[in-house]
């Protein structure tokens, strides 16, 4: 038989301390004593504890008990002997020699039968022996122990012994079945505790772990089986009586860690789990443990797991249970056969007598251990629920785990609502990191210029003057008088300084006269008339020699075969004479005659003249060198109308982006963002940036998609961002994001024309979160025609419409080279995206000879310098000698000088 004692809750793993129980004999009359550590050795599957380490002891244990919160504690043990022995746990464990730390001699008359540690103050110890004896022991000076109080004179044993939970200074004690309280602060008993009604007499005791107040009594009479639970500030009677034990209950133990369960164990061979809070009478067992005919005279709670159970039984026995049930107690048989091996030679009988049926342990209501003492959940928006169980309240906080985030959104939500969005384009531009990301921006913000194409151009390292500037450099400024010397003579004129107030008006102007001389005016030249031109001499050598067809284009001529003669011309690569006949002869002849010389002529302009006359400008961007993708794209620019340039700029971005070369994706997205193809854009965006999880990166994409549909939207070219999967996807997890970290406002804006399932199922709980009623089904939902967003302000400042500049075309030019009269100028409607070339009045057109000049091809560019001065007004034109110069110039530009060819490169922005 044993006395046990749990680990403190410290230490892991959980080790069993076994002392032999004093005043009991084992089968072989064995006096000898033993302190035993076991491993629980819960993790194997069998039933067997691991002996960790065995010692000998002086004297037998009546009571222990292991304690400390240092290292693995120390093990305390009063012995029959009337010694309080003090081990180290640690030592024990290692096996080593010096584990005992001290003990006490010649203080105790007699055996020591309870003690207690103070569970507040590990290093005191309460110790009870006969004759009322009580002892407080400090173990790290067993020296000079300490009483609680005057010594009663009843000359009875000391049987139990408790310290409170609660109030380190109280301790209780039993003796002679009564239960006296006593106050060491003060020295003295403060209160003593009899039944007088039911004579119960009290042997052990158990304070409550939660009421510091309240104590259970148990009484070893089998008269008297019950147990008490009582308050000392009621003690005129106990709160509640324990009834259900037929005999004497030798042992109790409450739970440390639930306070709802204590235990008893008694001479009826049963060990009960009590809830003393049940308020209905008789229903106060909440379980029983399986047992035999063997009484159990120890219990203690594990310290670390309080769903174990440690016992201790007559018949040398130890037990360890669960109250969650689980295992297999061990069998009567094993038992039995233990006893007979101490009686060597003795019949045994054949059959093993057996007790009573083990019953499996339920437990009614769950453990307290397993309530949270606090608790925390997430909910939506970004709320964080806590509790604890100090505390009644509730406590909803916000969370803001991504404030950068928070804080770039609500720039963007701001930079949104005003109606301009261009110095945001330049504020992110000059902010970016990344060269590529700042002219990103700048092309975005080209957008919300009024003229998006010419800032596209100049981006791109064109303007559409270079070449003009070049060709026609401006004439120098004639010199005239110095701005510094003019402005001394403007302060001297009219004032009081008697520089010329003392002189006659005749001498004033003759200083006049000599500032005149000094300004150096240049006196105007004789204009000389005008020589008048001879015409020139006309040949017509008809004569046909070898090696030349000049006499044959001769007679053609004159004979009227214009077809013939535009084939002879050809054939002498007389280029520009073939196109002169083909342009009079007829729209079919020149088509067909301006081919044939494109497919003739030598070197890289041909193709690309050929593309612009055809105005086949998709042979440009489909087979151009990706190297030259801006000049592909100037091109677009330059010649396309709306629609087919959105084509055209999608096409080389999609050509960029399957290149797979890393140097051209933001090229691609670059073009993309010239066509206002979001998706594209998008889906190119992620190439380059694939980590969107990032908050940062996801925001960034954010900001362009918005102010990019701004833009559309301003340029008349709507866009519902929930209809593109790619794009609503990322917009509903950025929604999603905004919402976690609570700005629910900031995040259903994304979400107001939702139309996609995921989209809208997010805005109306994100409807709901806000307090808004939706009032409609799901079925609904999906029927709901998109609504536009909140986010379409006011038309930016540069989209209003306003009078523009006179921007004449190339037709134009070349009309007012030739002496056309020019329209003046008109108010132009509100420019789009991409601004098409201005319309100009026509005058009318007088009928054309009859092999009339062809009309030119649809192809001409739509976009032109703006003029440097009012264009110049010309009086007397021919009907179509724009057309004449056009044709003429389709091999030899300078015959028509005019300024909107294709500009040649200036030193590129993009890096």
């Amino acid at each position: 038989m044993a006395n046990v004692a749990w680990s403190p809750a410290s230490v892991y793993p959980l080790y069993l301390a076994c002392g032999t129980a004093a005043q009991q004999l084992d089968a072989s009359l064995n006096t000898n004593s033993t302190l035993n550590i076991y491993n629980a050795n819960l993790g194997q599957a069998n039933l067997e504890t691991k002996l960790a380490v065995s010692v000998e002891t002086p004297g037998r244990f009546h009571a222990l008990d292991w304690t400390g919160d240092q290292g693995s504690g120390v093990i305390i043990g009063g012995c029959d002997n009337g010694v309080l022995y003090v081990y180290d746990a640690n030592k024990l464990i290692a096996n080593q020699t010096d584990h005992l730390l001290g003990s006490t001699e010649s203080h105790h008359s007699g055996p020591i039968f309870s003690l207690s540690s103070n569970p507040l103050k590990s290093n005191l110890v309460a110790t009870g022996s006969v004759d009322c004896d009580l002892l407080i022991w400090d173990v790290n000076n067993l020296s000079s122990p300490m009483t609680p109080g005057k010594k009663a004179n009843l000359g009875a044993n000391v049987t139990c012994v408790q310290f409170n939970r609660q109030a380190e200074h109280i301790l209780a004690s039993t003796y002679a079945g009564h239960c006296v309280i006593w106050d060491l602060k003060k020295s003295a008993s403060i209160i003593s505790i009899v039944d007088s009604v039911s004579r119960m007499k009290a042997k052990s005791i158990s304070w409550n772990p939660d009421v510091a107040t309240q104590l259970l009594l148990a009484s070893d009479d089998d008269a008297t089986p019950m147990a008490q639970v009582w308050d000392l500030r009621y003690a005129n009677a106990p709160l509640k009586t324990l009834e259900g034990h037929q005999r004497g209950i030798l042992a109790t133990a409450w739970c440390v860690q639930d306070s709802s369960l204590l235990m008893t164990a008694a001479k009826d061979n049963k060990i009960f789990v009590w809830n003393p809070d049940c308020g209905e009478r008789g229903s106060e067992i909440v379980c029983e443990f399986p047992s035999y005919n063997q009484w159990s005279f120890n219990l203690d709670w594990c310290k670390r797991d309080p769903s174990l159970v440690a016992t201790s039984s007559v018949d040398g026995t130890v037990s360890v249970y669960s109250i969650l049930g689980g295992g297999l107690p061990p069998t009567q048989a094993d038992k039995f056969s233990a006893i007979a091996d101490s009686f060597p030679g003795m019949e045994m009988p054949a059959v093993v007598p057996q007790g009573a049926t083990p019953q499996p342990i339920q437990v009614k209501n769950p453990p307290k251990w397993f309530r949270r003492p606090s608790g925390a959940n997430f909910s939506f928006g970004g709320r964080l629920v806590s509790w604890n169980k100090q505390s009644r309240a509730v406590a909803i906080s916000q969370v803001v785990t991504e404030e950068k985030l928070v804080e770039r959104s609500v720039q963007l939500e701001n930079a949104l609502s005003q109606s301009q969005l261009g110095p945001y384009c330049q504020a992110k531009a000059e902010a970016a990191a990344k060269p590529s990301d700042q002219v990103l921006w700048k092309f975005i913000g080209a957008n919300f210029e009024t003229a998006p194409r010419t800032h596209y151009m100049s981006l791109l390292g064109y303007n559409s003057s270079q070449v003009s500037d070049k060709v026609r450099p401006p004439a120098p400024v004639a010199d005239g008088i110095a701005a510094e010397v003019l402005a001394d003579k403007m302060e001297n004129l009219g004032t009081n300084d008697g520089s010329t107030s003392s002189l006659d008006p005749s001498e004033q102007f003759e200083m006049i006269a000599s500032a005149q001389s000094f300004d150096k005016t240049p006196e105007l030249e004789e204009i000389e008339p005008e020589v008048e031109t001879k015409p020139s001499k006309v040949e017509l050598n008809v004569e046909e020699t070898s090696g030349s067809n000049e006499g044959l284009i001769t007679q053609a001529l004159l004979v009227g075969d214009l077809e013939s003669a535009v084939e002879l011309c050809v054939k002498d690569k007389h280029f520009t004479h073939a196109l002169t006949l083909a342009a009079h002869a007829g729209q079919e002849l020149y088509a067909k005659t301006r081919d044939s010389v494109l497919k003739q002529v030598d070197g890289s302009l041909a193709p690309l003249i050929g593309a612009v006359v055809r105005g086949d400008l998709t042979s440009i961007t489909t087979s151009c060198n990706l190297g030259n993708w801006k000049e592909a794209l100037v091109a677009a620019l330059t010649y396309c109308e709306d629609a087919q340039f959105i084509a055209l700029a999608e096409n080389l971005g999609e050509r960029l982006e399957a290149s797979n070369i890393g140097e051209y994706i933001p090229s691609a997205m670059i073009c993309y963002v010239c066509a206002g193809s979001l998706e594209k854009f998008v889906s190119c965006w992620s190439k380059m940036q694939p980590n969107l999880s990032n908050p940062n990166e996801l925001q960034d994409l954010v900001e362009i998609i918005m102010v990019l549909q701004r833009s559309l939207a301003a340029a008349g070219r709507p866009v519902n961002l929930s209809e593109g999967s790619t794009v609503s996807s990322l917009l509903c997890q950025y929604a999603s994001l905004l919402a976690a970290q609570g700005a629910l406002n900031t995040a259903v804006s994304y979400l107001n024309s939702a139309t996609q399932g995921e989209m809208i199922e997010l805005r109306d709980r994100l409807y709901r979160a806000l307090g808004y009623q939706t009032g409609r089904t799901n079925q609904q939902v999906h029927n709901v025609v998109p609504q536009p967003s909140f986010r379409q302000t006011p038309t930016p400042q540069g989209y209003q419409s306003q009078p523009s500049q006179f921007t004449p075309s190339v037709q134009a030019q070349q009309r007012n080279i030739y002496g056309e009269p020019t329209a003046p100028p008109q108010a132009a409607p509100a420019p789009s995206l991409f601004t098409p070339a201005p319309h100009v009045s026509q005058p009318p057109v007088p009928n054309p000879p009859t092999f009339g000049v062809p009309p030119l091809t649809p192809m001409q560019p739509t976009m032109a310098a703006v003029p440097s001065g009012p264009p110049p007004t010309v009086v007397g034109h021919t009907g179509d000698s724009h057309l004449w110069a056009h044709t003429c110039t389709l091999h030899a530009q300078a015959h028509a000088p005019y300024s909107n060819t294709l500009p040649s490169p200036l030193p590129p922005t993009y890096p």
